[in-house]
């Protein structure tokens, strides 16, 4: 029995000789104009395949990911039809996606408006991804991929669409910018300077010479014995002698 990813790429090779539309029921014969332009701003393409659509997996092709246009016009002429979307990791990019009232509330507070978000951000419904440069030298805070309701920080693994894919739009379509300073001081961190569970060096020998004392026992005779008998009824005193340490 054939299985549903197998039909489903069946019905997608065989139907590739027809007309296609994207989902702005614009034509598809090639690579679309504004993929184009994000793989010139420096983002890390991949295909969204019919398959990939229907089964509800869109990062199933985001080993595919690049930025170079002779690539992309052969998975376009592979993939027909294709969504298309833009890998996080793989462009060393920060993505705050914004979902809803809530969370654009919140980021416009932080950010102090939309008007000095002037970075590349793309919009589809009430969702928005601002995109921006990773800060060089910094980890993201373990917490910090979830910032707030509605305010995500996409990871490595995860993408976001490329207009005109998935009905998105461009919000803005200008260079990346650096994270803001707001962002910067509330999700980075630097990277720890030794990873944890890493043994210790040795400490460096001192150059000083250690004096050993010796803890060698001797016995003195005792000067006090009266009449050639041993003394044995003081403390610190065995058979007539007194045990001591000599230094």
């Amino acid at each position: 029995m054939i299985s549903p990813e197998d039909f489903l790429s069946e019905l997608c090779r065989s139907s590739r000789g027809g007309t296609f539309t994207s989902e702005r029921n614009e034509p598809l014969s090639g690579l679309h104009s504004e993929v184009r332009q994000a793989a010139n701003l420096g983002l890390a393409v991949f295909p969204v395949s019919e398959v990939a659509r229907l089964t509800r997996r869109p990062e199933s092709l985001i080993a595919e990911a690049t930025s170079d246009i002779c690539r992309l016009e052969e998975l376009a002429s592979e993939y027909p039809s294709c969504a298309w979307r833009a890998a996080v990791g793989m462009s060393r990019l920060c993505v705050v996606r914004v979902d809803g009232v809530r969370g654009a509330a919140w980021f416009m507070a932080k950010n102090d408006g939309l008007d000095d978000c002037r970075t590349l951000s793309v919009l589809r419904g009430d969702t928005a991804w601002a995109v921006f440069h990773w800060p060089a030298g910094l980890v993201l805070r373990a917490w910090a991929n979830a910032l707030a309701p509605g305010v995500q920080i996409l990871t490595d693994g995860e993408s976001f669409p490329v207009p005109p894919s998935g009905c998105s739009t461009w919000a803005s379509l200008s260079e990346i910018e650096a994270v803001p300073h707001w962002l910067r001081e509330l999700a980075f961190e630097p990277p720890p300077c030794s990873p944890p569970g890493k043994a210790a060096g040795a400490p460096r020998r001192s150059a000083r010479p250690v004096f050993a004392h010796s803890c060698r026992h001797s016995e003195v005779p005792h000067r006090s014995v009266r009449s050639g008998h041993p003394s044995c009824d003081q403390a610190g005193w065995r058979g007539g002698f007194r045990v001591c340490r000599r230094r």
